[in-house]
């Protein structure tokens, strides 16, 4: 059992926050160059050089990298399938004299693992930094893994414990690698705001999508409703999103609206808090656990960056809250593309868009140019909104 010292000190962002600084000059990339793999020619009888497959003028070439990008891509589109499965982690799954803890933070192959209400800073063991993986990186805030303290008090991670419930996004167009954000969620809170930076829809539903992929439970929070000058067009713009029956709440973190709800809609769960940068993330979390001591900045006024947020959260962490469960505060980002998600499945996501489709004339029809389109017809009548249907056409652009 933790005291309250403990507690309040592992709370403290900006001490994990320098130590992981530090850790950050020594990073390396998560795989390791290798070489070509190595063939013992002298196997083949000089008789088989001419049997059929071999030519003359082939050149005898090392796997390739497209074949390795489909590897892995492969992999990865079966990893998305498992997510959102339950996992039990039982004792016997940990490497003999290790101890289980949780990801509080992690940059490259250094984090900080809660143990037993106490903070470490550990290494992770480079055997499991050169493995193939379908991540940028091996270890996420969230994640648990197996841990060997050795006779000098310091931390290796042998083992990152089977995930569920993983928020994650690709880590560049064309690739088939994805950025964990948070490991082992519960639920996703996808932070908007509604003015500073302007509530932005897409970006909303790049969120649900991802989440669904991984049968993570959602919540819509629109913060900064103080901001709110026009009710009817405030509840206009949420309209469509509480007819599909997603949790919309509203909050103001300036003036203490919806911070009761939030607080007991967290309370017992792990939820990881999304949005765009100057939402209100980092402050929303501060009202809720106050002794969090977080830093906030206000959306810049004017200039290059007028109404648009500035990063204070550099690095995804996990904090513990008081009345039980936990959050992972996430970096505000500005673009958030989805993982192998082929364009002909992206309809699957917006129900109201399956629903329609029935009345489409083509079975294949994307619903952007195809005649006799139900969708296109639904959104002309005003049964599909034209914002979400807007949003489905952008994000089906960025997946050609």
């Amino acid at each position: 059992m933790s005291t309250e010292h403990e507690y309040t000190e592992g709370m403290k962002k900006h001490l994990r926050k320098q130590r992981l600084r530090k850790a950050k000059k020594k990073m390396r990339p998560n795989t390791a160059s290798r070489g070509p793999r190595q063939r013992d020619w002298e196997q083949f009888a000089d008789d088989e050089w001419d049997s059929e497959g071999f030519y003359e003028d082939e050149r005898v070439m090392p796997r390739g990298t497209n074949q390795r990008l489909k590897a892995v891509e492969e992999m990865a589109k079966k990893a998305i399938q498992k997510e959102g499965e339950e996992v039990e982690i039982d004792e016997s799954d940990l490497p003999p004299g290790t101890e289980l803890g949780v990801v509080v933070e992690a940059v490259g192959e250094h984090c900080t693992v809660r143990l037993e209400g106490q903070d470490l800073d550990c290494t992770v063991r480079r055997s499991l930094l050169v493995e193939e993986t379908t991540f940028t990186s091996v270890v996420a805030a969230g994640d648990q893994v197996a841990v060997l303290i050795n006779e000098l008090g310091e931390g290796v991670v042998e083992k990152v414990m089977p995930r569920s419930g993983v928020l994650s996004r690709i880590h560049r167009a064309g690739s088939a690698l994805r950025k964990i954000i948070a490991a082992n969620v519960d639920r996703v809170l996808i932070v908007a705001s509604w003015q500073k930076p302007a509530f932005w829809p897409e970006l909303v539903d790049r969120y649900l999508i991802a989440a669904q992929r991984s049968e993570l439970e959602v919540v819509i929070c629109v913060n900064k409703i103080d901001l709110v000058e026009d009710q009817h067009e405030l509840e206009e713009a949420l309209k469509p999103y509480r007819d599909l029956g997603y949790h919309v709440l509203l909050t103001s973190a300036e003036t203490g609206v919806g911070i009761q709800p939030l607080s007991e809609l967290l309370t017992g769960s792990q939820t990881v808090f999304a949005g765009l940068s100057g939402v209100g993330k980092s402050s929303l979390l501060s009202q809720v656990e106050p002794g969090l001591e977080l830093r906030a900045l206000t959306v810049g006024d004017s200039g290059a960056n007028k109404n648009q947020g500035r990063h204070t959260t550099t690095m995804a962490s996990l904090y513990p809250l008081a009345e039980g469960g936990a959050v992972i505060d996430t970096p505000g980002i500005r673009t958030f593309g989805l993982a192998l998600l082929e364009p002909r499945d992206l309809a699957s996501f917006y129900p109201e868009i399956v629903e329609a489709s029935v009345n489409c004339a083509f079975s294949g029809c994307l619903h952007t140019h195809e005649p006799d389109c139900g969708v296109k017809e639904g959104v002309s009548v005003g049964d599909i909104s034209q914002v979400r249907y807007d949003s489905y056409t952008k994000i089906l652009d960025g997946l050609g």
